[in-house]
């Protein structure tokens, strides 16, 4: 079986680093829009799919207006036809008679002959010409004046043509009556409803004429005494059509019983299925008597009466029929127009509701956006005594008021600093204030640590061990502190798009040494709050329990841990520690009887800059130290937990990876290694600080080989005629940067051949900027002695580059 083979990473990478870049472009597109066009873009994305869908409700409705207006006009059109044919029938059944020699139907014929005329005129105003051409494509136009010529019997003594040419103008009208029953604009889907207008419009308008021909002939026919076998012939064909007519329509069961009981109501004639009857038994009735060859003018007479009455029920049954379908007809059209009124209104309410949020939408926001516009307008023209102010208390208003405070801030700035802040470009604020903010601390804290280090050397012998302990926990706090130092600059380097994280070391470190620290390291807040704090000393010193981590980064989640429970708690309060081995992890417990936490703000205790409301509003604090607490411990395969009650404390569990304590190194062998031969050369050190030169000093005291030159700003070293074997320039100057005094030292043939920048500004674009001017290195404070002296030796011991400048390759941090 063939295995699955996962695709290259560097295909992932690519479709990953594509669907960023499809995904960024709209983002980044959006982010340049404003914010009414903003608005108008999400209205027309919500309100498009609900437009959308109204308008098609809309368009069905309209469809559903026009099928039922076509359905009526069809069913008056229809009324007026079958009305027309029926009445043609009975004209043709007097002429007939008439024609074959009867004289007493003569007064029925002219009161037939005016009904037909009226029926005629109605028919022609309802129906168009274009349908009227399209009754008959053979005759055309001349149909209404065939009808006319009609009237007037101008076939004398020719009864069978007489009767041929009703039959043809009959005809003729079915056959427009069948065309406007299934025009194009009738279209339904309900198969019901297409067999009921097939009954109204087909069957029972050509079962009519059917029967209305088997009448008129048949009583033609029974007018003669005698007739002929051709008379008889054409007799039987038509009672048969009228027989097979019966058959088809009797055939139509589902449409008969729903006409049936549509017609089942009170003040309606009787249902279809009786007229359907009585005229079956007229038809078989008037085979008989025909058959029989009973002729006379009473046969005849009576012979049509008989037939008029079951043909006038069955009109009478298709025309309440007929008159039913027009109502359900109308019904369907004032639904649909209801219908098409209720989408419409719906399409205009969602249209004002999308203009009333629009205006509400512009009124909140935009307008206010454009106070805050013109206010960070007159901050841009260095109008700092307006006030900020926006109605409210949303985002807007909070970013009001956080604007008046950087008004207020800049205002206080402006006095202090006008020149320099005009001096400097925005887009280099962040970096200088990083630059400053880590020379600041580095300066003083490169004193501690050095000091530290040469009280632990220098002094060692003399110093009592509660002495010793004490320079340690001096030394330990100071690089705890510039821990903490080097991961705000880490983070602040990072790029937005690589996250915010941390390098991490992965070592062991012993409980023990770790606990006390952290204690050492907050027994001072603990007194000054009023706070007992305590800890099995004795227990910690003779742990021998060993964890996973950076013990840097452990110190700083237990330090936090241990002030958040004196900060959050009252004088006279306790802070506990304990500590416990459970099979392969450590659990430590931090327990406090403070003020607590709510069980409904836990799940936001460890999100950042979230700040949970305190009993002391004075208690100050940026929401940061609990969620780096829970980055950090997640980082090194460890977790927190917290349990808490509003009033009763809390108690915070910090599970870490156990691990075995590490092998002891191996002795050293009895020939011990030859000593580092000794330092020799000139150093100029330019730097104003004095604690840093006398620490530089105190450090290379014991060297005898050096001689350490000390400059206290650019003019004193550009003063100097001799070139040193190495220059050590601090990176600020009280006259001039650094790289400026550099590059003037270039400009002097000789005199800049070796030269490192010692700065405590630790940004890599600082390192990036000292390597370009021609520095050799970037040493950065504070420098432990040991290292420093590494890094002589290994700058010393190279030869010495003829001619201006530096091109040796930096050394390894």
């Amino acid at each position: 079986m063939r295995q699955f083979q996962a695709p290259p990473m560097s295909l992932l990478s690519a479709l990953s680093s594509r669907s960023r870049r499809w995904f960024k472009a709209p983002q980044h597109l959006f982010d340049h829009l404003s914010f009414r066009t903003k608005f108008v873009v999400i209205g027309m994305v919500l309100a498009g799919p609900l437009s959308t869908l109204v308008g098609f409700v809309a368009s069905r409705y309209d469809q559903r207006v026009d099928n039922a207006q076509a359905r009526e006009s069809a069913l008056l059109r229809s009324s007026h036809l079958r009305d027309l044919a029926v009445a043609l029938a009975v004209h043709r059944g007097l002429s007939a008679r008439i024609l074959a020699g009867e004289e007493g139907a003569s007064a029925e014929l002219v009161g037939q002959q005016k009904r037909v005329d009226r029926l005629l005129n109605e028919a022609l105003e309802s129906i168009p010409p274009e349908q009227w051409r399209t009754a008959n494509p053979a005759q055309g136009p001349a149909l209404v004046s065939e009808v006319h010529d009609l009237m007037r019997l101008s076939d004398p003594g020719q009864p069978e043509r007489n009767f041929n040419r009703h039959n043809a103008v009959i005809d003729a009208l079915l056959n427009l009556n069948a065309r406007v029953g299934v025009g194009p604009d009738l279209g339904t889907d309900d198969h019901h409803e297409a067999a009921l207008l097939h009954l109204a419009f087909q069957q029972l308008p050509m079962l009519l004429e059917a029967l209305g021909r088997q009448r008129g002939w048949g009583s033609a026919v029974l007018t003669q005494e005698a007739y002929t076998d051709a008379d008889l012939t054409r007799y039987m064909l038509y009672a048969g059509g009228a027989a097979q007519q019966l058959e088809v329509t009797q055939s139509a069961r589902e449409a008969l019983s729903e006409t049936n009981a549509l017609l089942a109501r009170p003040g309606h004639p009787v249902p279809l299925t009786m007229a359907l009857d009585e005229a079956d038994i007229f038809s078989q009735r008037s085979m008989a008597i025909v058959m029989a060859r009973q002729g006379g003018a009473a046969a005849a007479a009576q012979h049509f009466r008989e037939g008029s009455i079951a043909i006038d029920r069955l009109a009478e049954v298709t025309a309440a029929f007929s008159d039913l379908l027009l109502r359900r007809a109308r019904h369907d059209l004032l639904a649909a127009q209801h219908g098409r009124t209720v989408s419409l209104l719906v399409m205009g309410l969602v249209a004002l509701a999308l203009l009333l949020m629009y205006r509400g939408f512009e009124r909140s926001t935009v307008l206010r956006l454009r106070d805050l516009q013109r206010a960070s307008r007159r901050l841009a023209d260095g109008q700092f005594n307006d006030r900020v102010q926006v109605v409210g208390s949303d985002e807007i208003a909070r970013l009001s008021g956080a604007l008046d405070d950087m008004r207020q801030r800049l205002q206080n700035a402006v006095r202090e600093r006008a020149d320099a802040l005009a001096a400097h470009a925005a887009s280099r604020a962040k970096t200088e204030f990083l630059a400053r903010w880590s020379h600041d601390l580095r300066t003083p804290l490169a004193a501690v640590l050095g000091f530290a280090d040469m009280l632990l050397t220098r002094q060692a012998p003399s110093l009592s061990e509660a002495q010793r302990e004490d320079v340690m926990h001096i030394r330990e706090a100071g690089e705890h502190l510039l821990a903490l130092v080097n991961d705000v600059l880490a983070v602040a380097s990072v790029d937005a798009r690589d996250g915010d994280t941390v390098r991490q070391r992965d070592e062991a470190v012993a409980i023990g040494p770790l606990i006390a620290s952290a204690v050492h390291l907050v027994q001072a807040q603990a007194r000054t709050a009023g706070v007992l704090l305590e800890w099995p000393r004795e227990q910690g010193i003779l742990s021998p329990d060993w964890v996973r981590g950076d013990r840097t980064r452990l110190l700083q989640v237990l330090a936090n841990l241990l002030s958040n429970a004196i900060k959050y708690n009252q004088a006279g309060g306790h802070v506990r520690l304990l500590w416990s081995a459970e099979g392969a992890q450590v659990r430590i417990a931090v327990e406090d009887d403070g003020c607590g936490i709510a069980e409904a703000d836990l799940p936001r205790l460890f999100q950042p800059f979230e700040r949970l409301a305190t009993p002391d509003p004075g208690i100050e604090g940026l929401g940061l130290g609990l969620s780096n607490v829970k980055r950090l411990l997640e980082a090194m395969g460890g977790s927190v937990e917290v349990h808490s009650r509003l009033g009763e404390g809390s108690r915070f569990t910090v599970s870490l990876q156990r691990m075995a304590p590490p092998m002891p190194a191996p002795a050293p062998g009895l020939q011990a290694l030859p000593p580092a031969p000794p330092l020799q050369g000139r150093i100029l050190y330019v730097e104003d600080d004095e604690t840093n030169v006398l620490l530089l000093q105190a450090m290379l005291a014991a060297e005898p080989g050096l001689e350490v030159t000390v400059c206290r700003d650019g003019a004193q070293a550009l003063a100097q005629q001799e070139a040193p074997d190495l220059w050590i320039i601090d990176g600020q100057l009280p006259d001039m940067d650094g790289v400026d005094l550099l590059r003037q030292l270039q400009r002097r043939p000789g005199m800049a051949t070796r030269a490192v920048m010692f700065s405590a500004d630790a940004l890599p674009c600082r390192r990036a900027q000292a390597l370009d001017a021609g520095f050799i290195d970037l040493w950065v404070k504070p420098m432990g002695r040991d290292e420093l002296l590494l890094r002589l030796r290994q700058l010393m011991s190279r030869p010495r580059p003829e001619g201006q400048g530096v091109s040796a390759a930096p050394l390894a941090q």
